[in-house]
């Protein structure tokens, strides 16, 4: 892939991640804390929001990596959707954890 059609893959893949993040943001924790669907899931099984964002993150990663597998086998499969939106919503999933690594810092220096 020559340098234009990488840089324009770049922009176009930051620019579906953000699309994503702002539109499943709101179907997912509502409109005050981006974060509150995490920290439900923390409530309903003793798990912290972080190892719950990790559990999401994994089964897009878990996808990937079939898909992989499956490529290298020469297996083809339906499937729910395209490799290129499981490795966007890995994308948004790292960013994700970030903001709760950062909540967190931020909640611990202000104690």
């Amino acid at each position: 892939m020559d340098k234009d059609r990488f840089d324009l893959l770049v922009q176009e893949t930051y620019a579906e991640s953000a699309k994503l993040l702002i539109n499943k943001g709101g179907e997912y924790a509502g409109s005050d804390d981006r974060l509150a669907n995490f920290k439900r899931g923390a409530g309903l099984c003793g798990a912290t929001s972080l190892q719950v964002a990790l559990i999401y993150l994994a089964k897009h990663y878990d996808a990937v990596a079939t898909y992989v597998r499956d490529d290298a086998a020469g297996v083809e499969r339906t499937r729910s959707e395209p490799i290129e939106g499981r490795l966007d919503d890995l994308l948004n999933y790292c960013i994700l954890m970030k903001a709760l690594v950062v909540e967190a810092r931020e909640a611990n220096h202000e104690a």
